[in-house]
């Protein structure tokens, strides 16, 4: 890599840290021992945008449930994105918000290649995407409906076949977009309300 190219890279990283996350952060990572490592990558990854999940799940939660589908948080403030190696378990892990949240989620899945910053942090190796990809996925959830998961053409065609994937008892709705070849739509059922309470066997209480 050039170092006309490095240090463009840098800088992306430095408005992509300034913009999504704290001042501290990027401090640590710009003024740390870690600078001079810092290096990038170019990988493929699904991301994974949806609203926030403040009133279900915390941080800590949401980046220990990522880490066991391979994934791994790239943003957390009025909008979470997760990144993920494979498609299918960015899917697995819209499915699993979308179902244990109060509320219906906008989400969207979005593959891409991207730059990938390589940094390390409190002992442990952190990666970053940068660009304008989360961006893109963000837009993306925006569109969608609550309770529904957009996928991207380029995620559906990771996907692989329809019937490998699906989820039970909800509907896929996909759509021709030109070149781009066909996105789809999942929309899960909203959850039962629970049973109301009966006492002594007097009937229901309302």
């Amino acid at each position: 890599m050039q170092a006309s190219e490095h240090a463009s890279l840098l800088e992306a990283l430095s408005e992509r840290l300034l913009t999504d996350f704290t001042q501290q952060l990027w401090r640590k990572v710009f003024l740390g021992p870690g600078y001079e490592c810092i290096r990038f990558e170019r990988e493929t990854v699904t991301f994974l945008c949806t609203d926030t999940l403040d009133f279900d799940w915390t941080p800590e939660e949401t980046e220990t449930v990522a880490a066991r589908y391979g994934g791994r948080v790239e943003r957390c403030d009025q909008r979470l994105v997760l990144a993920f190696p494979r498609a299918r378990d960015a899917l697995q892990m819209a499915l699993l918000l979308q179902r244990t949240t109060c509320c219906p989620l906008r989400m969207a899945l979005l593959t891409a290649s991207c730059h990938c910053a390589v940094y390390g942090l409190a002992g442990r190796q952190r990666r970053l995407a940068i660009g304008s990809e989360v961006q893109q996925a963000c837009a993306s959830a925006d569109q969608a409906q609550p309770g529904a998961i957009h996928i991207s053409p380029a995620t559906y065609r990771c996907l692989g076949p329809c019937y490998a994937w699906r989820p039970r008892a909800a509907p896929v709705a996909t759509e021709l977009r030109g070149d781009e070849g066909a996105s789809a739509a999942i929309t899960l059922a909203p959850s039962a309300p629970p049973p109301l309470a009966t006492f002594a066997g007097l009937g229901r209480l309302a």
